[in-house]
């Protein structure tokens, strides 16, 4: 059963996330060869306040 987690800044909409979520099980598919419904794909959106890099927090 192969779980995907993306995680990215919130803003994107819910046609977005779907595409992103049918790409992704293909892609695992093609990959490991393994049925759609075995994929799991979760989404998380996260805040760019509450995200940081190099010390820094992205907002």
């Amino acid at each position: 059963m192969p779980l995907v987690e993306i995680k990215w800044w919130a803003g994107r909409d819910d046609a977005t996330k779907a595409k992103t979520i049918e790409l992704v099980t293909k892609a695992v598919c093609d990959a490991c060869g393994c049925p759609p419904e075995a994929v799991t794909v979760i989404i998380q959106d996260f805040d760019k306040a509450g995200w940081g890099k190099a010390g820094k927090p992205a907002a």
